[in-house]
């Protein structure tokens, strides 16, 4: 038992360990940008948005969520656009490009899968940030980092220091990570992998909608446990599409712990979930 919860512990302590770099450097370049830039940086920032979708479902695919948790810190300050979250979010690989590269599945059939997520989250963003309605989810106009540290208290208004004040950033979102890293590491310890393995073998096609679901838990778990189960044929390619595609690591995590919109947040949640079962049932259309 004392094993068990030593190894629950130290899953738990490196998810969070192997964030903390991505964090950092998404707060220092945020403070950066803040203290250090000039007004023609923002012009910069606002023409470069256009192209955020494009980038964001291609930065998404490496098999980490770090781009994810970044995203999450950018978007809640301005600083992306919702379809570039989005297709971050939706193309985030996390470990399922390791372990389908370890099952020996074929070459042609992973890229396939990666190239796929890597559409749907480009289209998918591109989409959003031209016709989703601005009452549905109001955008960000200009970026606002100042209010983001005044909600965090974090005290950078010292310019001259922006490491200390990224660290302090860090400080606090890796606590938030490491304790719901233990929660969920727990749960799915002590009997949560076998009940969702039950609800995912059912008809085809409430599977996507029982993934999508599963994937929504802010963890490394969804595209760990999915991959497996596609990789023993137990679920279908796009079942495993709809779990991976609304699994955005601890992306969501970090988004609802910095975004200060909570309705717009659940709304996020809700869109995730929607396009993951939609790609998900296209998915086994298409391959």
């Amino acid at each position: 038992m004392w094993t068990v919860g030593l190894d629950i512990l130290m899953d738990a302590l490196f998810d969070t360990l192997y964030l903390f770099p991505f964090l950092y450097l998404t707060y220092l370049l945020m403070e950066f940008w803040e203290h250090k830039m000039g007004r023609q940086s923002m012009i910069y920032i606002r023409k470069a948005k256009r192209y955020g979708p494009i980038a964001g479902g291609l930065l998404g695919l490496i098999p980490q969520c770090g781009f994810s948790v970044a995203a999450a810190n950018l978007y809640a300050t301005g600083l992306i656009t919702l379809g570039t979250l989005m297709a971050v979010f939706l193309s985030t690989s996390d470990e399922m490009l390791p372990l389908l590269i370890s099952g020996g599945i074929g070459m042609g059939i992973i890229i396939q899968i990666i190239g796929l997520k890597a559409i749907f989250g480009i289209a998918a963003g591109v989409l959003i940030d031209n016709f989703l309605p601005n009452k549905f989810i109001p955008r960000k106009n200009e970026p606002n980092i100042m209010e983001f540290c005044k909600r965090e208290k974090c005290k950078c208004e010292d310019k001259e220091n922006i490491w200390h004040s990224a660290f302090k950033h860090t400080e606090k979102i890796s606590l938030v990570i490491f304790f719901f890293s233990l929660v969920v590491n727990i749960a799915f310890t002590f009997g949560g992998q076998e009940t969702i393995n039950d609800a995912l073998s059912i008809s085809p096609l409430l599977s996507k909608f029982m993934a999508a679901l599963f994937g929504l838990i802010p963890s490394c778990y969804p595209s760990v446990l999915l991959t497996q189960l596609y990789l023993a044929k137990t679920i279908s390619i796009g079942t495993l599409m709809a779990g991976t595609l609304s699994n955005a690591g601890l992306g969501f995590l970090v988004l609802y712990r910095v975004n200060s919109d909570s309705q717009a947040n659940l709304k996020i949640l809700g869109l995730l979930y929607v396009l993951g079962v939609f790609f998900g049932i296209i998915a086994d259309l298409l391959l």
